[in-house]
């Protein structure tokens, strides 16, 4: 009987655990990335930045790729032509803005 208890409370306590670290962000190692991107989960850095310099041209100052939830995210930081720093979000799987929802004023398209 005090084994039933006890591979009971075991089994709550895994549980708990795992569900707390459901939510927990992780970051993605660059081996990890390669993976991802060799195998077409998510688009490489190159090509996201890509897709960035037509929304925000500027130097890229940091960039990291997260994963949350089973979905991967790229958070960059970008120095603005107006020396400003922008941080954005995207969908690292498709290369869509997931925050600021309103770009600053500082971002502009790269020019043509």
């Amino acid at each position: 009987m005090k084994a039933v208890i006890y591979l009971s409370v075991l089994v709550c306590c895994l549980k708990l655990s795992t569900s707390a670290f459901a939510n927990q962000i992780e970051e993605v190692q660059h081996y990890q990335a390669q993976h991802l991107v060799n195998g077409g989960e998510i688009l490489s850095l190159d090509v996201t930045l890509a897709g960035v310099q037509a929304i925000c041209h500027g130097k890229l100052i940091d960039a990291h790729l997260y994963q949350q939830n089973g979905k991967l995210r790229y958070e960059l930081q970008i120095r603005t032509q107006e020396n400003q720093i922008v941080e954005l979000t995207l969908n690292a799987s498709n290369g869509q803005l997931i925050t600021p929802a309103k770009l600053p004023s500082s971002c502009v398209a790269k020019p043509l």
